[in-house]
């Protein structure tokens, strides 16, 4: 019964109309739902001047904006790794934001102990217990399991509205999406979605396995706004969603001049980074490093729970190569080092989005070689890499290619310094966000 009555009350408060300042937030959110006219808004980068639509600022004062992050906690604790590109970059944008006197930022995670609220510098991290799994083996879930998930988006309904954030961002596919969105509706507040990977919009459900991923593309057509990471991106969400997304590149704070001009003994590595999971193919560096036995390589390896096997695999195997050093979780304020000391960055994913890898490592003068990734084009249309378009004898090709000739790992390493500071400069994609924020 409880439910039923709260179910009701959800159902008015989406269709009743709307008065006042209620009215107005709701009205965007509605246009946000319906499809979008390719013509209005053109590709590239969301900029200051108001390009790709933004119609006037409309939220004035001290904002309050929440970055849905339940992957992220670690970010927050300097002795901790974190989980990855897509939640580094909502950790650099709010503690950013946070430093800016117009805005007030709270970040909510998810934890297995220690649930809470906590001041981290200037953003209060909000701790949210992990609850269990409600997966039914993709199947039409049981009544019980529907409870689970109608309680669940209760829950977190209550605990938004307790925040009361002007804003609420968040990355990355999955149902939680589709709950974002609604709640914020109900709310009347403005939810920003930013695409992580190309995966997110390359099939109706992007990557989401779940008897409610229909949540997800729901949530997408009702965020107020969607973040792309490239042009590519921007495509993808138009032509499968038919919604207009502003382009804001991922960025990273420049590293300290000397790095991206290292002498030889200084940039001595093949380096990969990234998390544990199928799609990074870590494999396939492997065979890189068995194929180069004479060459240092490092791994930078993230533990992802959803695939613990894979995890002791490449473990097992890396201990293997005498020419390989592998390094567990490393935290975030230490990742600098390992792009500075890098002879190439190596990258063998299936897909990303724009990677963050590819930003620092660019930040820190070091070429990068993919194994089929190659977002934009910007690679090989900037010079500030190689791509094999998913060919591992070609990776290979070009990898002795770039060992051979210091000179031209130098000539990238500069090209991609200067192609990294022009497009990817933390100060700008900040601006950028604080820009679309207020036009919301």
């Amino acid at each position: 019964m409880r439910y039923r009555n709260q179910g009701r009350w959800i159902l008015r408060e989406l269709y009743r109309e709307p008065s006042g300042k209620s009215a107005m937030r709701s009205s965007h959110l509605i246009a946000a739902s319906e499809p979008a006219k390719r013509a209005s808004i053109p590709l590239g980068a969301y900029g200051p001047s108001g390009e790709n639509g933004a119609a006037g600022s409309t939220l004035a004062g001290t904002l309050h904006v929440c970055v849905l992050s339940p992957l992220g906690a670690g970010l927050y604790k300097s002795d901790v790794g974190y989980s990855g590109g897509a939640e580094f970059q909502l950790f650099l944008l709010a503690r950013a934001l946070s430093s800016e006197a117009d805005y007030r930022v709270s970040v909510l995670t998810t934890v297995n102990d220690g649930a809470g609220t906590e001041q981290v510098g200037l953003v209060t991290l909000i701790k949210r217990r992990a609850g269990g799994r409600l997966d039914n083996n993709g199947c039409w879930p049981a009544p019980k399991v529907i409870r689970g998930y109608v309680s669940a988006f209760l829950e977190m309904f209550a605990l938004l509205r307790s925040i009361d954030a002007d804003v609420y961002i968040h990355a990355g596919a999955g149902v939680e999406v589709g709950a974002y969105a609604l709640i914020c509706r109900l709310l009347h507040r403005r939810f920003v979605f930013v695409v992580a990977s190309s995966a997110d919009l390359c099939e109706p459900y992007g990557k989401v396995r779940s008897p409610l991923r229909w949540l997800y593309p729901l949530g997408v057509r009702f965020a107020h706004t969607v973040v792309c990471r490239s042009e590519e991106q921007q495509e993808w969400l138009h032509t499968r969603f038919h919604k207009v997304g502003v382009v804001i590149r991922s960025a990273h704070a420049e590293v300290k001049a000397q790095s991206r001009d290292q002498a030889p003994s200084e940039r001595h590595t093949l380096l990969w980074v990234g998390r544990v999971t199928p799609v990074k193919r870590p494999h396939q560096f492997l065979d890189v490093v068995r194929h180069f036995s004479d060459e240092p390589c490092t791994m930078v390896i993230m533990k992802d729970d959803g695939y613990p096997d894979l995890w002791l695999e490449i473990r097992k195997q890396a201990a293997a190569l005498p020419n390989l050093r592998v390094c567990e979780n490393v935290a975030w304020h230490a990742m600098d080092r390992f792009f500075e000391e890098a002879k190439v960055l190596v990258c063998t994913s299936e897909y990303e989005g724009f990677p963050n890898t590819f930003v620092q490592a660019a930040m820190a003068g070091a070429p990068i070689l993919s194994w089929s990734v190659d977002p934009d084009g910007v690679l090989v249309r900037h010079g500030i890499g190689m791509c094999a378009a998913g060919s591992f004898e070609e990776l290979l090709r070009m990898l002795q290619q770039l060992l051979s000739s210091r000179s031209l790992r130098d000539e990238y390493g500069r090209r991609a310094y200067a192609y990294a500071t022009e497009y990817h400069r933390l100060s700008d994609a900040v601006e950028r966000f604080k820009h679309m924020i207020r036009s919301l």
